[in-house]
């Protein structure tokens, strides 16, 4: 844990944060997946713990899917408690909630479970943090708790919520916006919220991905999987640079960066589907009142039963030719997949930038950990694959990490160890390299869907009901010194 002076025990001090920051007072974890959005922590964390291992301090926290932002002894999150949509900020040290402020919404955005109106990670640049609700649009507030901002969004058409996260680069704080209607990318100035470009994205339906930035060091690009393509746009106008098709019908998966490409992985139910039956079949079979259109109630067994929510792409009750063509065409196209690119292109790069591909061991929801050379993948199942990263070849396929269930957090790794969760709470944590090597499986007794950050030799985990500080705590000869907080605690600014 970090060595406090007496002089920062205070709330209050004399450095602004970013100071301490720059004096190497605290660890950084500024975003999803921390640096990079790569998942790479660079200390070790402990292979065993559970809600009474290992438990360096646990605090209560309101509702909310959102991971762990860290910066210079701070914690933020997000949560959503009696209809309001909170920011919090944690004491890094001990758990302790030093402020919380909340906005209220007009509505909640439509999502099935396990959607959750805090599900979007917060992001920093060690001044300001910033926190994206699809049910209210963009807020920033300094590292005290002073709002600086505030930009309320249209929200997001899609069956499940939001689920991308904000991500700041130079001056810019970008926000992927893909939906069933009116998909698009949007560059904010971070200091004031103005818009400096929006750049439409029209064939793009639901997404879910949070960009990746490219180069890591000095961003000129804004990498975007989504419908069929993965694109790349230029940072500092937002207009394509290149582009690559044979991506699944929606992304939720976000990309990874390592050795000099791109790497993505995605599946989703509709891909390599059989062809939809034509929409004028379906009117003859089921359009009851001869509208032309089909409403739920009226759409025969099938895909377009099955797929109602998603070809409604308006989501007014009816389903028209056009809508219906729109997606007839996607599913059509869409293939499970993962693929390694050349990010150098310009233009439609399909046949020239596309290193390898994969067809195995695709996740629905995690995204890709590039790590030492290997690519690391993690499906619904419980089922681990390891490829390497410069050739696509397997070096494990789809072998089983003993804990069953969907996995909605993203795997992370430090120090030759990787970590996931699973939905039902069961932690991993597994030996990175050419095979499987199950170190521990960790269980913390409720549901995670929220991705682990790794900072000074402490794992953050955030369960249904807590965060957990996780340090190796059974190494000091004695049992641990557990803080508890809760997130109702009182605030202090």
């Amino acid at each position: 844990m970090i060595k406090w002076k007496a002089c920062l025990c205070a709330a209050a001090t004399v450095l602004t944060w970013h100071e301490l920051s720059a004096h190497g007072v605290g660890a950084q974890w500024p975003r999803f997946r921390g640096p990079g959005g790569s998942g790479i922590g660079v200390t070790d964390f402990p292979t065993h713990f559970g809600p009474n291992s290992n438990v360096v301090w646990k605090t209560a926290l309101p509702s909310g899917h959102s991971s762990p932002c860290i910066w210079g002894g701070r914690i933020f999150l997000t949560g959503f408690a009696e209809g309001k949509l909170e920011t919090l900020c944690l004491n890094q040290r001990d758990g302790a909630v030093l402020w919380r402020r909340h906005v209220e919404p007009g509505n909640i955005e439509r999502g099935a479970q396990p959607s959750n109106p805090a599900t979007a990670t917060p992001t920093t640049d060690g001044e300001r943090v910033c926190v994206y609700f699809g049910a209210f649009g963009l807020v920033t507030y300094d590292f005290d708790g002073k709002e600086l901002w505030r930009k309320p969004l249209s929200i997001p058409v899609t069956q499940h919520g939001a689920g991308t996260s904000p991500v700041l680069a130079g001056g810019l704080l970008i926000l992927n916006s893909d939906q069933d209607v009116d998909s698009h990318l949007l560059a904010v100035n971070k200091r004031d919220g103005q818009t400096v470009w929006k750049t439409e994205r029209p064939g793009f339906h639901r997404g879910f991905a949070t960009p990746l930035l490219w180069p890591t060091e000095k961003p000129e690009q804004i990498i975007v999987p989504g419908t069929l393509r993965l694109v790349a746009y230029n940072l500092k106008d937002g207009t394509e640079r290149w582009s690559v098709r044979g991506l699944p019908n929606e992304l939720v998966s976000s990309p990874v960066a390592g050795d000099g490409l791109i790497y993505i992985a995605g599946w989703t139910y509709g891909s390599g589907a059989s062809r939809m039956p034509t929409f004028d079949k379906l009117l003859e079979q089921a359009d009851a009142n001869n509208d032309g259109q089909l409403t739920r109630k009226e759409a025969p067994a099938g895909p377009a039963q099955q797929h109602f929510l998603y070809i409604d792409a308006d989501k007014n009750g009816r389903v028209t030719h056009e809508e219906y063509a729109a997606i007839a065409r996607i599913f059509d196209e869409s293939k499970n997949i993962a693929l390694a690119v050349r990010p150098d292109g310009r233009g439609d790069v399909t046949d020239t930038h596309v290193v390898w591909k994969a067809t195995r061991g695709l996740p629905y929801v995690p995204s890709p950990l590039f790590h030492e050379g290997r690519i690391y993948l993690v499906k619904n199942g419980g089922l681990a694959s390891c490829l390497d990263a410069r050739t696509g070849k397997f070096l494990y396929q789809e072998e089983r990490l003993g804990a069953l269930g969907d996995y909605y957090s993203s795997p992370v790794a430090a120090a030759g160890k990787i970590c996931v969760a699973s939905q039902p709470g069961v932690v991993v944590v597994y030996r990175a390299g050419h095979t499987l090597e199950i170190l521990a499986r960790n269980s913390l007794d409720e549901p995670i869907l929220a991705t682990p950050a790794i900072v000074e030799r402490t794992l953050y985990v955030r369960t249904k009901s807590q965060l957990y500080a996780f340090g190796s705590v059974e190494k000091s000869g004695g049992p641990p010194n557990v803080s508890q907080h809760s997130s109702t605690s009182p605030i202090t600014p």
